[in-house]
């Protein structure tokens, strides 16, 4: 009996260790960081010993390229610290080969699902702990309730177990794309479920909480997509009513009367890592370097601020560019998407939706610096090119628009002459 239940235990953690390690992420971050990088480094491990299947795109290039020059800065600068960074891409790579692999519609749903818990118990223990101090740093560091960032507290701002209240923000928007998506698939079916609305409620009041304006403003995009995608017109005119009231909106946002002093903080701050991309402009600093790096020039930053200037900072020009390279073949894919006539859309609400927060929330903020919400990341964006390589994008779209060319020149073009000489005569 002892046997059985050892072989039972064995074989559901094999099963499930994904989820196992989504889940250590709000609960334990450090435990589900190195959960998650361990299947990763085995994974990795498997791809080199020709076990399993290696799959070169956009993606695993520009993982490699940020490991070369992880690897790069550490031989460049001879700081053995930041093999810790190369290991770290490894183990992102890693995952996002063993998610590219395995995934499968049930596997998607229960991320989803264990993300949406994790999310409630974020602003659950991130409301009664924001006007708490955590003072024991180990049980803090363990937890992710203790505050980590350039100012000494987060005045009474929102972070829950996630270190720092914009990476908070960044889990609940991504949480809030995963229900709103949820909320289409239910309307196609004619299906009110009242608890979704109560979850959506949540992590809206978990954003707010947080104070992080580029998150509220990232929430309101999404609240238009999502009712573009439900309605065109309600999603028009929820747009206009936005741009009509922008003013009022912009004074309910936390922290605003603080917006000039934060622009031309943000503006410093990006203007330094363009410096520190010349001073390091192959390799860059890899993000442990960085916050040495601004020190030369100014008072010590924990990072960039912004995912594209950090990535050229912290990887160089080689990972810079890579990572404009995924950019772009995500955005031709999810255009793709909108075009292609194909029976294998089910998720496309979900990916139209929460691959939005990864690009928008890293234009004011960088909150893919951490390894508890860059392996979240990695998750969806494995599992979003797994989906879009079901189906022959390229194919099929460039076949749409050739149709719709050649229809519009040798079918509708003579016969709206017809109808204009016709015109004419009479």
């Amino acid at each position: 009996m002892t046997n059985l239940k050892l072989v039972i235990n064995k074989e559901f953690l094999k099963k499930h260790q994904l989820e196992i390690g989504v889940l250590f992420c709000f609960v334990l971050p450090p435990v589900g960081i190195l959960w998650l990088m361990f299947i990763g480094w085995i994974h990795l491990k498997n791809t080199v010993d020709l076990k399993v299947q290696f799959y070169l795109n956009t993606t695993t290039f520009f993982f490699i390229c940020l490991a070369l020059a992880a690897l790069g800065a550490t031989f460049s600068e001879d700081k053995e610290g930041y093999m810790l960074i190369f290991a770290m891409v490894l183990g992102y790579l890693g995952l996002y080969l063993y998610i590219r692999e395995c995934v499968t519609m049930a596997l998607i749903r229960r991320f989803k699902w264990i993300m949406i818990v994790g999310g409630v118990f974020l602003v659950v223990t991130g409301s009664v702990l924001k006007n708490v101090q955590i003072t024991d740093m180990l049980i803090g560091g363990l937890t992710g309730t203790i505050f980590l960032g350039p100012s000494p507290d987060s005045d009474g701002r929102l972070f829950g177990t996630a270190y720092n209240p914009n990476f908070a923000s960044f889990l609940l928007l991504l949480i809030l794309s995963f229900l709103l998506a949820e909320q289409l698939k239910r309307q196609q079916c004619k299906r009110i479920i009242i608890w979704n609305y109560v979850f959506v409620a949540i992590m809206m009041f978990g954003i707010f909480q947080t104070g992080s304006r580029a998150g509220i403003g990232v929430m309101f995009l999404v609240l238009v997509i999502f009712m573009l995608r439900y309605s065109a017109k309600i999603g028009m005119v929820a747009a206009a009513l936005l741009i009509f009231f922008h003013k009022q909106i912009l004074d309910v946002i936390p922290r605003f009367d603080l917006l000039n002093e934060a622009i031309l903080e943000r503006k410093e701050i990006w203007e330094t890592s363009i410096k520190i991309w010349e001073k390091y402009p192959f390799f860059g600093t890899t993000p442990l370097g960085y916050r040495q790096a601004y020190d030369q020039f100014t008072q010590p930053e924990p990072h960039a601020h912004n995912m594209f200037l950090g990535l050229f900072a912290e990887y160089g020009t080689i990972g810079g560019l890579a990572f404009l390279l995924l950019v772009m073949t995500l955005m031709f894919k999810v255009s793709c998407m909108l075009f292609v006539h194909s029976k294998n859309k089910e998720l496309l609400n979900f990916f139209l939706l929460s691959l939005p927060v990864l690009f928008f929330t890293g234009i004011f903020d960088h909150p893919l610096v951490s390894p508890q919400t860059a392996l979240l990341a990695v998750i969806v964006l494995a599992c979003f090119d797994r989906y879009t390589g079901s189906v022959p994008f390229w194919q099929k779209t460039v076949l749409f628009v050739n149709y719709k060319v050649v229809r519009m020149i040798y079918f509708e073009g003579p016969r709206m002459m017809r109808l204009e000489k016709q015109r004419v005569k009479s």
